[in-house]
């Protein structure tokens, strides 16, 4: 592992973000208005374990981002403001709009407008999209996008945990490329939902979203002691799967798994490829 930095940094974001706003029925024709500020420099460290400070860029000053929920069907007028020190850019994995149009870099201080339509169903990323991308992830720049369908899901405990990866003390571009990660995370810090386990009740189905943000590791997604009893690939309903142990997860990718427990006690989810999960993608579902 490579030098750590004890230089104190603040919470990557607040220890509700696991919690997900609720979903909203269909309307036909409404807007949402969604806007992301780009950030870094020294304001922007952050504490990714007990005494391991990152330096990382951003989106509205959180690790992950803001999670944006939508309905199918839904428009959205989004906003990218600059206040970074570098060029930064939008990629929404919802969307379908063209690159060339929509996802070109801003230098600091401009500002981008754009619209689309929320068309598919599914959990998605979105994260920066400027060169070296890579850097720009690994920094911390990305989050999810949730697109429920017009049919509504069945009422569940809804979780979203994205898994990231840190490497050095940020900004390390040849780590990134070469070495393994220092702290592999579920929502931007190592074990955070072991020592504050995420509760739910005996018989109740917990639908967790998730998002691997990568930038280069598979998440191989499991709850210890249980099954998931439906899946989504991508979160799409078209790609709904029945029991599966472990779920893999690809960078950039995402997937809704619903588990029910039978029994009350603690169930730590993982990801199964166990080097990431000794790096800290480790938390816990207590269960009541």
């Amino acid at each position: 592992m490579r030098p750590a930095t004890t230089e104190p940094g603040k919470l990557p974001c607040s220890d509700n973000f696991a919690l997900i706003a609720a979903a909203k029925p269909y309307e036909p024709g409404r807007v949402v208005d969604f806007t992301l500020v780009a950030r870094g420099g020294p304001a922007e460290r952050i504490e990714i374990a007990p005494k391991k400070s990152y330096q990382s860029m951003n989106f509205n000053g959180q690790v992950p981002a803001p999670t944006l929920r939508l309905t199918e069907g839904d428009r959205v007028r989004f906003t990218l403001e600059n206040k970074g020190l570098l060029p930064h850019s939008i990629d929404f994995h919802a969307a379908r709009t063209p690159w060339s149009k929509n996802y070109q870099s801003i230098g600091p201080g401009r500002r981008l407008e754009f619209e689309w339509t929320a068309r598919d169903p599914g959990i998605f990323m979105y994260h920066c999209g400027t060169d070296p991308v890579i850097m720009h992830i690994a920094d911390g720049m990305y989050g999810a996008v949730v697109v429920d369908p017009r049919m509504p899901r069945k009422p569940a405990k809804e979780i979203v945990l994205v898994q990231g990866e840190f490497y050095g003390v940020g900004h390390d571009l040849d780590a990134m490329l070469n070495k393994p990660p220092d702290v592999v995370a579920f929502n931007g810090q190592a074990f955070r939902y072991r020592s504050k386990p995420i509760e739910a009740k005996v018989g109740e189905t917990v639908r967790f979203f998730v998002v691997n943000a990568g930038p280069n590791a598979t998440s191989a997604f499991h709850v210890v002691g249980g099954l998931f009893d439906h899946v989504e690939l991508d979160g799409n309903p078209s790609n709904a799967v029945g029991m599966r142990q472990t779920v893999d997860i690809s960078p950039g990718s995402g997937a809704i798994c619903e588990i029910t427990l039978r029994e009350p006690g603690s169930y730590p989810f993982v990801t199964h490829k166990f080097n990431d999960a000794t790096r800290g993608a480790v938390g816990v579902l207590h269960v009541s």
